[in-house]
């Protein structure tokens, strides 16, 4: 899965999603279009946007974006 697609899961807002970065697990939960909670480890942050999921620099300082090629075991 590419992060075009892995973005365009987690925008159906159809379940979370979980992987793994670096040890941790982590995920991303969609309530709705202006609310998703995002987990990694035990750091928490919530979204309004799903340009802003991609964004926050939760994963040990840094983003989904950047992190993207380095998680493991997702499932959906």
């Amino acid at each position: 899965m590419n992060i075009k697609s892995f973005r365009a899961q987690v925008e159906s807002l159809s379940t979370h999603v979980l992987f793994e970065y670096n040890g941790q697990n982590c995920g991303v939960d969609p309530f709705n279009c202006k609310h998703f909670d995002i987990w990694c480890g035990e750091n928490f942050a919530e979204a309004k946007s799903i340009d802003e999921v991609f964004e926050l620099p939760i994963f040990d300082g840094k983003s989904l974006t950047d992190i993207y090629e380095k998680i493991t075991n997702i499932e959906y």
